[in-house]
Parts: C-alpha cells; structure tokens; sequence
C-alpha cells in the first residue's frame, strides 16, 4: 500500500453580501511505495486475448501538485427572475520522483492481432504516461530528399527505417522521413521518444442558472486545455493495405506517376501526382506499410474541447391548478447531456478517458465508444 502526505492552503473570500464568493486551493501531494501493475514483457502472457492481468507492486514515488480556484456569483436578482453562475478551473500536475526498475522507466503496451506496440513511457522527472513513439519530419518528396548535407556541407544519406534501403519494396517516395534522434543514420527503437502528453494545462467548468417566476434553466459548459489525445485506431483504419474498414481520409494515399512515362520506374523518375500532403503512399511491401504506420506523432492530435455538457428546463405548474387535490408540486422538465462539443479532434470523442481505468494508459482512443447525447423528459409530483 502507498504512503501519502498532502499539503493544502485555501482561501474562501465572500463579497458584497455573499453575491461574490471566491474559494482557491493549492496543494502538494507525494506518493511513496506507488502502487501500480507491474510492466511485464509480452512473452509471460501478460498481452492478448486469454492474458494474465499483471501483479501490483510498490514501484516509486510520486509527486501531485496543482491549483483549484471556484468563484460563485449572483449575477442578478430581481423579484420574479434570479441569475446564478459557477466557473471552476483545475490546473494538475503529476511528476515521478522515483521507479523501483532497473530501466528506470515504466512502459505500457497495447496490442493488435500480432503487433505489439509501447505506447506511453513513464520515466523519472517526467509526467505519468507520455506517449511514446517516433516523430516524422516529412515526406519523400523527390529525389533529393534521399540525401542531406551535414554542417561541414558533406552529402550524407538521409536516415532509413533499420534493414531496409531505396526501393519500391523498401523506401520510397511518398513514404515518412522519421527524425533520426541519435544521428547514427539508422531510424530503430532507439530513435523513440516522446510525442505527446495526455495531461491537461488545465480544465474547467462553467454553469448558469436562471429562474424566473414558474421556469428555470441550467446550462453547463466543461472543458480541457493543453493535453493530447492518441488516435491509435488511425494506425489501422487509415491504412490502405489493412483488410478491414477503413477511414474515408485513408483515400488520401500519396499517388505516385512516373516522370517521364518512358523512363525506368527509378526514385529519381518518381513524384507525387495527388493525395493528401500528409499521407504517405499505398506501401508495395508489408515491411514499408509497417514503417509509414509505426506508432508516431502524426496520430497524436490536439485533444484540447469545450462541450456543452448539460441542458436542464424545468417549469412548476402554478399551485390552484392542483393544490385542492393534495398535491404539493408538480414540475415538467427535460434534461439534454453532451450536446453540442468543438474541438479540432478528428475522433468521434476527445473526452477519452483512461483505458481499463489505468492512468497510465489515459487520452489513448483505441476505439472508446463516445459519450452519446441523451434526452430525458419527466414530471415530478409531489404530495
């Protein structure tokens, strides 16, 4: 079990008769022993249909520190009518201190018929559960994008995926250039690193309330800032060479024609013709359609939203019309959840959450169902 300390200092402020009330909350939380699943290798069964769930261990430290500010207000107050607002804004952030392994890192995978893939890191001074994977750089345009001049102005190959060369089968145009982060020419593992952090900036509510005479209404906005979402099914359903259903931008394939027709099918005959400028060609091979989709930043995308998260309308019918018969209230409403949400998310939902309620595995859509709109209608009577 995890030992915790926590520090806490708040200020509640009331003004103008309680119409203004301010309440603030900064804190500072470590975590020793942390409590967390055990990243084991896939070869102890531990992945896959039929999988062993992990043991829990003590495996480091943590460190929680954030601020919470809520003001409440009356913003008008007449006789029939009233006017209420909440807004509430979070700012958290989480930093490891410690992890009892001998890589001092700590990744999760996730895994899709044989592929099996690390998807987020978490490491010493860094935050919980970063996705990990590679970066692109760009696309292989033209003939020259094969080559580069180093600062001494010396003509160096550009870095190729490990154990493949120049060539239809291999890389060609249209395919990804990926940063070669070790400069060792060769793009393999060790060129990973982060691409993304599932953890807000910051995230915030905002409510209004407002009677009048029989009415009231409610509306609720929600919403996060600064953190990313992993579109990780986007590896698969943009694929044109996969199997399967696939994305209407997976039409967005690189497409490629001879420069000169009567030319040989050579990387320096080739251009790109059409398609999407960010999608990478229809691969000839299993081991290219592989590289173009490994994990990378190009499925990590803005997950930052504001929605519309609640509607409520209520009215109370007047009392003579139903006082005489033993009746106290009677009140017809409708309530509206998750209405209307704009973000620039390309998923069906940005509010993601965290897979199998594991924090190390937050903001990765691996095809989470989205929260669906709701209507409800009703009448409450009282006696």
């Amino acid at each position: 079990m995890g030992k915790s300390n926590q520090t806490n200092i708040g200020l509640d402020i009331g003004l103008l008769d309680n119409r203004i009330e301010i309440t603030t909350d900064v804190y500072y939380k470590k975590t020793d022993d942390l409590l967390l699943r055990l990243s084991l290798p896939a070869y102890v069964g531990t992945t896959g249909q039929g999988a062993t769930t992990p043991p829990f261990a003590n495996i480091g430290s943590l460190e929680n520190k954030g601020f919470e500010f809520t003001i409440n207000t009356i913003n008008m107050q007449r006789k029939d009518f009233l006017w209420k607002s909440n807004f509430n804004i979070s700012m958290n952030r989480f930093k490891v201190l410690k992890l009892n392994s001998e890589s001092g890192v700590y990744d999760q995978t996730l895994q899709q018929g044989s592929d099996v893939t690390v998807v987020t890191r978490t490491a010493v001074g860094q935050p919980l559960g970063q996705f990990y994977g590679y970066k692109v750089i760009g696309r292989f345009e033209k003939a020259t994008d094969f080559y580069y001049k180093d600062a001494t102005g010396t003509v160096k190959p550009t870095a190729l995926p490990e154990g493949m060369v120049i060539g239809e089968n291999g890389v060609w145009i249209g395919d990804y250039m990926f940063e070669d982060v070790n400069k060792d020419g060769v793009i393999n593992e060790k060129d990973a690193g982060y691409i993304g952090d599932p953890n807000p900036d910051f995230t915030f509510g905002f409510n209004n309330s407002f009677s009048f005479k029989g009415f009231d209404v409610s509306i609720l906005f929600t919403g996060s800032y600064g953190n990313d979402v992993l579109n990780y099914q986007r590896r698969w359903l943009e694929n044109p060479r996969e199997n399967t259903n696939l994305l209407k931008s997976a039409l967005g394939y690189a497409q490629l024609e001879l420069i000169d027709p009567n030319g040989p099918n050579d990387y320096r005959n080739v251009q790109i013709v059409g398609g999407d400028p960010y999608m990478p060609r229809i691969a000839a091979s299993s081991a290219a359609s592989a590289s173009n989709y490994r994990l990378s930043n190009r499925f990590v995308e803005d997950g930052s939203y504001v929605r519309l998260k609640n509607i409520s309308i209520g009215y109370n019918l007047p009392k003579d019309l139903y006082s005489k018969y033993g009746i106290s209230n009677i009140k017809v409403y409708s309530n509206m959840k998750n209405v209307l949400t704009f973000t620039k998310y390309k998923g069906y939902d940005p509010e993601v959450g965290a897979m199998y309620q594991n924090q190390l595995l937050n903001g990765i859509d691996n095809g989470r169902y989205p929260s669906p709109m709701v209507t409800t209608l009703g009448l409450t009577v009282n006696f």
